[in-house]
């Protein structure tokens, strides 16, 4: 099932596959709902799996040119209560981590569970400026690679490299470096962080030198029981290595009540 939802001036796109328990994907800069094509049979085998385009990203329009943060969460709260899922498991990668953390402090009631992978989201400030200041000039870069793709990865999977390239073309997309700036001014209390009480998981890649795995230990810290798991890879780990992230992903929610 797909379909549209309106929220402030723009039309948010949206995918429904699987039966079970509602698990809402949150895509990263580099993608959209399609990004997750690696994720949906196997996720969707035991939940049922919702995944969504940021505005100006795949589907969704842009009308109003609104690409904050704060907006975002807005608008996955539209999708939410649109499908009148509530509560859900959400899970956000990178830019979609900071979606995700930002819901789960400001509207915990409609969550079951919080997965953050791969993201600066709750991190000190160097870390989200570190993120801001390595954005690579595209006119420099091959048809295969990408500034979150690990470079051997594409240069041993070409196919898949143009084919991430191809699906993060999709749509409107907002200028990389607006949506980054946007990411440097949407901060987390650490005192509200560590007040979160759902079940959470941090994935982390052992390459990832845009969201470093000690980085994302200081939040997996703050959170009460939230636990760290580091996969071999880099930041795109549920693209590259899809069946070690999908495995983890799935181990944490099996073992939830």
């Amino acid at each position: 099932m797909f379909g549209y939802v309106e929220s402030g001036g723009d039309r948010i796109y949206y995918e429904v596959t699987g039966e079970g328990p509602p698990l809402v994907l949150c895509h990263g800069l580099g993608g959209n709902h399609a990004i997750w094509w690696r994720q949906i049979e196997p996720l969707a085998q035991r939940y049922t799996v919702i995944t969504w385009d940021q505005r100006g990203f795949g589907n969704s329009t842009s009308v109003t040119d609104d690409s904050r943060m704060g907006t975002a969460r807005q608008d996955l709260r539209a999708v939410i209560d649109h499908l009148d899922v509530a509560p859900v498991h959400l899970l956000g990668q990178s830019m979609g981590g900071t979606v995700a953390l930002g819901t789960a402090l400001e509207h915990p009631e409609i969550l079951r569970s919080l997965i953050i992978s791969t993201s600066v989201a709750g991190t000190a400030q160097e870390h989200v400026n570190r993120l801001v200041q390595a954005e690579p000039a595209r006119d420099r870069m091959s048809r295969r690679d990408h500034p979150v793709l690990d470079a051997q990865f594409a240069a041993e999977n070409p196919d898949l490299g143009v084919l991430y390239n191809l699906i993060s073309g999709f749509g409107k997309r907002p200028p990389p470096q607006t949506v980054l700036a946007e990411l440097a001014n949407d901060r987390f209390d650490p005192e509200a962080i560590a007040r979160i009480t759902l079940p959470t998981l941090l994935i982390a890649g052992t390459r990832d030198v845009h969201c470093p795995p000690e980085a994302m230990q200081s939040v997996a810290d703050l959170i009460p029981g939230a636990r760290l798991v580091a996969l071999e890879g880099s930041h795109s780990l549920y693209y590259e290595s899809p069946d070690a992230w999908n495995d983890a992903v799935l181990h944490f929610l099996d073992l939830l009540p």
